[in-house]
Order: structure tokens, then C-alpha cells, then sequence
């Protein structure tokens, strides 16, 4: 279990890396090139969110004494990936700035700029809307996941409870047979007991009905 883990690890590890590279590369980078950056980050947080679920199915297929430890772990590297995120958004808002104004924009065309504004401002929401629903997928996804995995426990768990109590009921029928077996000894002792009762109450009898019988014939 933890050797997968530790393979998805490195592989987060790196993907996140590459987006801090590509980054600091982007923030001085021309237009052109800082475009194609732009696509390498983005390909790199969707990397690192792919292995961030799959790192939360190999947690929630821990044994619970360790899952602890491991969840917090994921929660840092999300931490982290939620981070690129943000400077991914900022850098993708700059070059939505040099694609709309450029370096022209002068003060005689402020009524052109306005309109440009509005259109930047209105590219900006619409990204800012696609992000979110993209946000909102991949939560959904994860969240399927996730209950996916918890079904898959619980399933073992209920799988694992059910041989138990079979085996339970299979121990208590077999201690079922012998306490039967243990009524019929008994009451066949009861029997037995009752019985040399009897025949002792008639040994005694007759010991006393034959010493009635010898005093009556010396007197007679």
C-alpha cells in the first residue's frame, strides 16, 4: 500500500516543481514565450491534481492507524497546488492585459481604452467563471472517488462481518449440540439416581421387615 503511495509522491513532487520553474520563467519572459509557459503550468497543475486524487484513493485504503499521518501530507500538497493556481491566475490576468492594451495605450484613446477595459474585465469573469466550474468538476470528481473508495471499505467491512458472524453462528450451534448432549447426561443421571434411590429404599425395607421376622420368631 505505501509503495504506490511513495510513487505518487515523487511524481506530485515533480509535477509541482516544473510549475515553479515554468513560473519564475514566465514572470520575465516575452509574450510569446510566456504564452507557451502559461500552457506548461496549467498541464502541470492538472498533473498534480490527477495524482492528488489518486493519493486520496491510496489513503482511504490505509489501515485507519495510518491514514492520519498521510492526510496530512495530502493536505499540504493541495496546499501547494492550490497555491500554483493562484499565481497561474495572476499571470494569466497579465497576459490578458498585454493581449488587450499592449503598450499603445494612450490617454487621446480613453474612450477606446473604456471599451477595452469592459471587454478585459468581461474575459477576465469568463475565465474567471470557467476556472470555477473546472474547480467544481474536478471537486465532484474527487468527491466520487472518494465515495467510491469509502463503498469499497465498507463493502469489505460488511464482507468481513458477515464471515464473523457466520462463524459465530456455527460456534454457537456447535455449542448448542453439546449443551443437548449435556441435558440428556444429566437427566440420564437423574435417572440413575432416582432409580438407586429406590432400590436402596427397598434394600432397607427389606432389612427391616427381615429383622421384624427374627424378633417375631424368638418370641413366638
Amino acid at each position: 500500500m505505501l509503495e504506490p503511495f511513495g510513487s505518487y509522491e515523487s511524481d506530485i513532487k515533480l509535477a509541482i516543481q516544473e510549475s515553479k520553474t515554468n513560473l519564475s520563467r514566465a514572470a520575465t519572459a516575452d509574450d510569446v514565450t510566456r504564452k507557451q509557459l502559461l500552457n506548461s503550468i496549467e498541464a502541470n497543475i492538472e498533473e498534480s491534481l490527477e495524482i492528488y486524487d489518486q493519493m486520496i484513493i491510496e489513503v482511504q485504503n490505509m489501515p485507519s492507524s495510518q491514514r492520519a499521518a498521510y492526510n496530512t501530507k495530502v493536505r499540504q500538497y493541495r496546499n501547494e497546488i492550490d497555491i500554483q493556481k493562484q499565481n497561474l491566475n495572476k499571470l494569466a490576468e497579465s497576459q490578458d492585459k498585454r493581449a488587450l492594451f499592449g503598450n499603445r495605450y494612450q490617454d487621446e484613446e480613453a474612450e477606446i481604452g473604456f471599451e477595452g477595459d469592459n471587454q478585459r474585465k468581461q474575459l477576465l469573469s469568463n475565465h474567471g467563471s470557467l476556472e470555477r466550474s473546472s474547480e467544481r468538476l474536478r471537486d465532484s470528481q474527487r468527491i466520487a472517488l472518494e465515495t467510491e473508495s469509502i463503498g469499497g471499505n465498507i463493502l469489505n467491512d460488511l464482507r468481513s462481518q458477515r464471515e464473523q458472524i457466520i462463524g459465530a453462528r456455527d460456534t454457537l450451534m456447535v455449542a448448542d449440540g453439546y449443551v443437548d448432549r449435556s441435558i440428556k447426561t444429566l437427566k440420564s443421571m437423574s435417572r440413575r439416581i432416582t432409580a438407586n434411590k429406590l432400590i436402596s429404599y427397598a434394600i432397607i425395607g427389606i432389612l427391616i421387615l427381615l429383622i421384624l421376622l427374627v424378633l417375631a420368631s424368638k418370641f413366638w
